[in-house]
């Protein structure tokens, strides 16, 4: 029989941390968090925490877990707060565990410090404020050498990889609009293919949305989950943040998006800005490229966490919404 993904008990967990770190985490509990594109232990000692996380991915190998790592301590030494990796007592950051699928990877990582930001609360302060963080980042990402482990977060990637996964999909799901979401497709890459030598490349987080950006009590900001940091569009990167996608095209949103655009733009300066046509692209490319990349690839990666229903749903949400952002900013 075929084990496409378990869950190791979480005495196992207990175990394993306690051979491995020692120290601190000698006497630590730990209880199985979540279940996401990842799975998640919270292990404390009573007066720390710790998340340890066993990666699922199927496209995420060793070398790919490593650079991840090698980014996230770049980034915790040159002064952003981040939620960084934690190494073993031996000095290695990756813990092959034995699971009945295969071998996966575990890491333990430093707590992300303070509360999700509201993403529907944010204050202009706020936004400026993570502005600031995220050109932060994206100065310090710039100084890291090529990281050839890394993928790219561009068209291959988000558009046809996902159409690709569609296809199949529609076999299963006939009610799938599959040729509006080839049309959305080929109009994003010829447009990809005519503007993107006016726009800024380079290493990315990959998912900033502010469920990844926590508000520390002394009102800083830590960044975190640097899962799919690799090579793309800088202005990929902000386009979740800024987009907004589920807020939808209502007169009330689309003002909502512009003063947050005003204020996301008086903080990030360090990294050079945005271009109008890169801000242009934001809403017209990247922010459908990205819900592309849900609606295929994403939803696809979470089948065996969520369930075929929640994820039909979702797409079936999706794609109304994106009929409705093309309408309005194409």
């Amino acid at each position: 029989m075929l084990i496409i993904r378990s869950i190791i008990d979480e005495t196992e967990i207990r175990q394993t941390i306690r051979d491995h770190y020692g120290g601190c985490l000698l006497n630590a509990m730990c209880m199985f968090e979540y279940r996401g594109l990842n799975d998640i232990y919270i292990c404390t000692n009573g007066n720390q925490s710790f998340f340890f996380k066993i990666y699922a991915r199927k496209d995420i190998d060793q070398d790919a877990i490593e650079a991840e790592i090698e980014i996230i301590n770049h980034l915790k030494q040159s002064g952003l707060s981040v939620a960084y990796p934690i190494s073993m007592k031996d000095g290695r950051y990756l813990l092959p565990i034995e699971a009945p699928e295969g071998t996966r990877f575990g890491v333990l990582f430093s707590e992300a410090e303070g509360i999700p930001c509201n993403n529907d609360m944010l204050d202009d302060q706020e936004i400026s404020a993570i502005g600031r963080l995220i050109s932060d980042m994206h100065t310090m990402l710039a100084t890291i050498p090529m990281v050839p482990k890394l993928w790219k977060l561009d068209d291959r990637l988000f558009l046809d990889r996902s159409i690709e996964i569609l296809e199949n999909y529609h076999e299963f799901n006939p009610q799938l609009e599959l040729s509006f979401l080839k049309d959305v497709v080929k109009e994003l890459k010829e447009q990809i293919q005519a503007k993107a030598r006016s726009w800024n490349w380079g290493l990315c987080h990959g998912d900033i949305y502010t469920g990844n950006i926590h508000r520390r009590n002394d009102g800083n900001l830590s960044i975190y989950d640097f899962d799919f940091c690799g090579y793309g569009w800088r202005a990929y990167d902000v386009s979740p943040f800024l987009g907004n996608f589920g807020t939808g095209v209502r007169e009330d949103a689309v003002e909502k998006r512009k003063r947050r655009l005003d204020y996301f733009l008086r903080g990030y300066k360090t990294a050079g800005g945005l271009t109008d046509a890169e801000i242009e692209a934001v809403y017209q490319i990247f922010v459908p490229f990205r819900r592309i990349f849900n609606i295929g690839y994403l939803y696809d990666a979470f089948h065996y966490v969520w369930g075929n229903k929640l994820r039909n749903d979702l797409i079936t949400q999706d794609t109304r919404l994106l009929h409705e952002w093309v309408d309005y900013y194409w």
